[in-house]
């Protein structure tokens, strides 16, 4: 069995939701392995959905989770226990004793799984690995058809973490505007009743606090349905709590975040053209604006260039028609992002040596551009 590890992170540092709908949003088929002391869960994916996910935990089996639903008693399990060898299936035993129907058996293991992903949103530490490898190499036969993005909402509404929501979704001076999406997906989403009304409010003027009001839900519950929403990509934030200033001209520090952006993706293209070649390196640069969403305005007439730099200009032209107390952070958070999808997408085609090299690069960049701004 062939596979690749492109990406690795600590979830110390980073959010489970966030880590999953990363993996969704590039599309790739391979295997995400979380861990946590001794506890370890698998989550297997097919071009960027989830199809399947396994515990080392044994209140996480099969059995286990059938007994606690009720779908067998006590004296099944046990008696079940003694016909399990290695490699047997625990639900074909049950099947065969006539404890459970085929229809209880597919039942069990749809929410099984589910369990397991749910269960890793409190997961405040821990570590996590992503392989890229076949689907045929995967160990088990059955692959559900889940929708990912129902998964981590739904993970994200079973959140009780004030601390974590809080840390996404900021003070309630915060705007939010629609992302534009394709009716079949808003349509394939299960968005509860509050969830519609809340993407209804969004309208790119009412700030977190008319949303609170107009909800009359606690500041918590709003503030968990709008990450939601964020996470599925029907919202974005679009403006900061700052004093506006039409007089003065921005075009300046405009063309510092561009520059300073360009500087780190020359470098990405430098060492992806190393390994794949020049033309690969442009295409594959290219396809990750495909993959944004919010790239798409941004960088409306322009691309990445054969020196993996995009025209400045373009770019500032694109944000002008925006408010000017939105055009710094618009153009800031969307080239970040498209940044960390090209560091996942290129980390696989780097050996450790470079890889390492160009992380520390762009980590050392990013801090003294912090440290003078």
């Amino acid at each position: 069995m062939k596979q690749t590890l492109i990406l690795e992170g600590n979830l110390a540092n980073l959010f489970v939701p966030d880590v999953l709908s990363f993996f969704n949003a590039i599309r790739k088929t391979g295997r995400s392995d979380f861990f946590q002391g001794h506890w370890e869960v698998n989550i297997y994916w097919k071009n960027g959905e989830i199809v399947f996910a396994t515990s080392n935990r044994e209140e996480d089996s099969l059995g286990k989770f059938l007994l606690r639903n009720g779908k067998i008693t006590k004296e099944q399990y046990e008696e079940s226990q003694k016909y399990l060898k290695p490699g047997t299936k625990h639900g074909k035993v049950l099947i065969k004793l006539g404890f459970i129907t085929p229809k209880d058996l597919w039942w069990g293991v749809k929410e099984q799984v589910l369990e397991i992903i749910y269960q890793l949103f409190s997961w405040k530490e821990g570590k996590f690995l992503f392989f890229e490898t076949k689907e045929e190499d995967f160990h088990q036969r059955i692959f559900l058809d889940l929708n990912t993005t129902n998964i981590i909402m739904e993970g994200v509404r079973r959140l009780d973490e004030w601390k974590l929501i809080k840390e996404k979704i900021p003070g309630p001076e915060v705007v939010f505007q629609k992302v534009p999406q394709e009716e079949e997906y808003i349509n394939n989403l299960n968005l509860n009743d509050l969830e519609r009304k809340a993407l209804s409010l969004v309208d790119g003027k009412r700030n977190i606090f008319d949303i609170i009001q107009e909800l009359n839900l606690s500041e918590f519950e709003t503030h968990k349905i709008l990450y939601s929403l964020h996470i599925a990509q029907l919202i974005a934030p679009i403006s900061k709590p700052i004093e506006i200033k039409y007089d003065e001209e921005d075009k300046p520090n405009l063309l510092k975040v561009a520059l300073r952006y360009n500087n780190l993706f020359q470098r990405i293209f430098n060492d992806l053209t190393k390994s794949v070649g020049e033309t690969e390196a442009q295409i594959t640069m290219n396809n990750i604006l495909k993959q944004n969403p919010l790239s798409s305005e941004l960088f409306q007439d322009t691309s990445f260039g054969k020196n993996g730099r995009f025209d400045e200009n373009t770019l500032i032209a694109n944000v002008s028609e925006l408010p000017y107390g939105e055009r710094l952070q618009v153009l800031d958070e969307t080239l970040n992002t498209i940044l960390s999808y090209l560091l996942f997408e290129v980390s696989q085609h780097l050996d450790n040596d470079s890889k390492t090299k160009l992380y520390s690069y762009i980590s050392e960049e990013k801090r003294i551009w912090n440290d003078k701004f």
